[in-house]
């Protein structure tokens, strides 16, 4: 007899064409006794052994990406969604004047509205799924059923948090063919992801260095380039004003801005006095783990967490739609505009099926999920590469 439960996912508040759909078909592999055993316990027949029924679980993160998209709820039998999004406001010069009279024939001069554009959404199918060899159920001190939800549940905030991210920045790799690519960057013609390094790096292969670490300053620098509406971007390794303007934001509480970095990049700022004064800031819980809230540093919030993507020495990360390599390890940091910057689409939420499998004598328990997600606002986002050291 089949059982169904929905997974324990509570993420951020849900609101809510044809797609190509991508099925993951279950390993065949079973878990037996074999390999959830365990450890072997030395022990004499007259002194028993007691076995707790809960494994203690190893550290995880939380969901932390998700709560930067705004998310959206498809109804049944739609597997694509259309996001409609302006672009930028129309300045004042694009509009059209008229006079406060008119001579006869004349008439009001109409301004032509361009500013709208979408982003489609096309959903995709995810399936995860764990067998349980009923010998192994009877014969194991372990709560293997809990033992394997949690596993999928973790699985499930994982394969989430980590698309999001890859959506913004992109994931770096040791081959230069398998870099990520992630948000669109700002050029001299397109309104984009601007990017900056630490220290005096720029854009030239292999020019980060050991101490061009996450400063207060570049903080304020990313801020400074969400804020404005002048953009900037790398030509020929020079930082230079973009000739296409860029959406001005702003931060506030229901939509803050937010800096994610890891917890190397959190070390940097521990040790930087002028981040934990607590006179001049107002407190020194202000790195958040894994959650928005508490006091913000310069009016951002800043959470840390190993999710945040990293390199190693000699890896190409992504940038401006090519790659780059560095010698030195570090982390590909973000700060956007939270709800801005990208959306998340659910089709079917989250769903745990545990049923009986007799002809295999098996448990069988299937995570099923579908959703899209993308950027929406590509200059909602200021990447930093830094050092980790």
């Amino acid at each position: 007899m089949e059982k169904s439960m929905m997974l324990d996912i509570k993420p951020a508040k849900l609101t809510g064409g044809v797609g190509s759909w991508k099925t993951f078909e279950m390993s065949t592999t079973i878990t037996t006794g074999s390999s959830s055993q365990g450890a072997a316990v030395t022990a004499y027949g007259c002194q028993p052994v007691q076995f707790l029924r809960d494994a203690i679980e190893a550290a995880k993160e939380k969901m932390i990406f998700l709560q930067l998209f705004g998310q959206y709820q498809l109804p049944n039998n739609m597997a694509q969604i259309a996001i409609p999004y302006m672009t930028k406001q129309l300045a004042a010069s694009s509009w059209e004047t008229s006079t406060a009279e008119y001579a006869a024939g004349n008439e009001i001069a109409w301004t032509q509205l361009s500013n709208n554009s979408n982003v489609n959404l096309a959903l995709e199918t995810y399936n995860y799924g764990v067998g349980l060899s009923n010998k192994n159920l009877r014969t194991n001190a372990l709560n293997l059923l809990k033992f394997s939800q949690d596993q999928l549940s973790y699985n499930f905030e994982n394969a989430i948090d980590s698309a999001i991210r890859a959506a913004i920045v992109g994931t770096p790799n040791a081959s230069s063919g398998s870099v990520v690519q992630g948000a669109a960057a700002m050029s001299n013609t397109v309104a984009g992801m601007q990017t900056i390094f630490g220290g005096d790096a720029t854009n030239a292969a292999n020019n980060l260095d050991a101490g061009d670490i996450l400063t207060t300053d570049i903080i304020a620098k990313a801020k400074r380039l969400l804020q404005s509406s002048a953009g900037y971007w790398w030509s020929s390794n020079v930082w230079t004003k973009s000739a296409f303007s860029k959406n001005p934001w702003a931060s506030d509480r229901m939509e803050p801005f937010v800096l994610v970095i890891a917890p190397e990049q959190e070390e940097a700022l521990c040790k930087d006095s002028q981040f934990v004064s607590a006179a001049e800031y107002g407190g020194r819980e202000v790195v958040l783990n894994g959650e928005i809230g508490a006091l913000p540093y310069l009016g951002v919030k800043i959470i840390s967490t190993t999710k945040c993507s990293p390199w190693n020495a000699a890896d190409y990360i992504e940038h401006q739609a090519s790659t780059l390599a560095e010698d030195v390890a570090g982390h590909q940091c973000v700060m956007v505009k939270a709800m801005k910057i990208g959306a998340l689409a659910w089709g079917r939420k989250a769903e745990l099926k545990v049923f009986d499998w007799p002809n295999a004598d098996q448990i069988r328990m299937k995570l099923s999920f579908d959703y899209a997600c993308d950027t929406i606002y590509n200059d909602a986002a200021v990447k930093i590469v830094v050092a980790d050291e």
